[in-house]
């Protein structure tokens, strides 16, 4: 899995805040890593600058991954530099070469976390290119374990549907991959009950939809089994709620969860691909990296 993932630089911190992800899925994994820059067609006599970049931080990547296996094979790590448009040079490198990843940071080029607007460029990608997409957040570039590794705990969201469950081959291959813990998650539904009318209005309240409760328990009873039968360290949780993306980012923060894989849809509207409601919002107000598993890619 991710034989070939793709790493966009611009120059800045905040790009380059990503490739400790970069080196440690490329290590762990095995896969080529490659490095790509692109610049304005007005900086094209930079191009040989901006290779010497990329050449010297392709150099310390494959050092650092050599560190954390030293007795493997050497990961191939690539470099890619031309001009053009960041987001459609991103999308015609993906169409033109098997890239099975990825990965971009959360922030705007100047550093700056933007919350709802997010990297113009990592929201365009997100939104339109058909592949798994990684999004490291600037405050989570920490090692977690004694073995110095970024990821040890995954948080895999379910929803009860077909399309939500896209997302569970590639967390169970990147949990048995990379020897981590997993957490699937799922909301149960509360349901709004209208009370009688009193003095001419009528009062609200809430309650747990016991049915959907026990659906969403007996799912994920019987999915924790049928991975840990496949040899993964696995729990699950089910929460109550009206918000399932609040869920989620509450769960990854009391569970330490240090990647969120979840599915994300694309439909057609206005020319572009969409992410789905609960997707978009993990995406914008998250604060733990997250790995959108596009349907579109893992359909058979």
């Amino acid at each position: 899995m991710f034989e070939r993932i793709l790493l966009p630089l611009d120059g800045s911190d905040a790009a380059e805040m990503a490739l400790p992800y970069g080196e440690e899925l490329a290590g762990r994994l095995g896969s080529e890593l490659v490095l790509y820059h692109v610049h304005g067609p007005q900086q094209e006599k930079l191009d040989r600058t901006q290779q010497v970049y990329l050449d010297r931080l392709a150099e310390t990547v494959q050092s650092n991954i050599k560190k954390g296996r030293p007795k493997s094979a050497e990961v191939k790590v690539s470099t890619v530099v031309e001009a053009g448009e960041p987001a459609a040079n991103i999308c015609n490198l993906v169409d033109k070469n098997k890239v099975d990843l990825i990965i971009m940071p959360a922030v705007s080029a100047s550093g700056l976390k933007l919350g709802k607007l997010l990297g113009s460029v990592t929201d365009y990608i997100c939104r339109t290119v058909p592949m798994s997409v990684m999004v490291t957040r600037p405050q989570n570039v920490r090692r977690t374990d004694a073995k110095g590794r970024l990821i040890n705990r995954l948080l895999i969201t379910l929803d009860g549907s077909e399309l939500s469950k896209l997302a569970l081959p590639v967390g169970e291959g990147l949990a048995s991959r990379l020897n981590v813990s997993v957490t699937l998650f799922q909301m149960a539904r509360m349901i709004l009950t209208y009370g009688d009318v009193t003095g001419g209005s009528a009062y609200i309240y809430t309650k747990l939809d016991a049915g959907e409760e026990k659906q969403a328990n007996d799912e994920m009873v019987k999915i924790e089994a049928e991975l840990k039968q496949r040899g993964l360290n696995v729990t699950h949780i089910v929460t109550s709620g009206w918000d399932a993306a609040n869920e989620i980012i509450d769960v990854s923060k009391k569970i330490g969860a240090d990647l969120v894989v979840m599915s994300s849809h694309g439909r057609s509207g206005l020319g572009r691909w969409l992410l789905g409601s609960v997707a978009e919002k993990v995406l914008r107000h998250g604060e733990t990296p997250l790995l959108l598993v596009h349907a579109r890619v893992a359909l058979p």
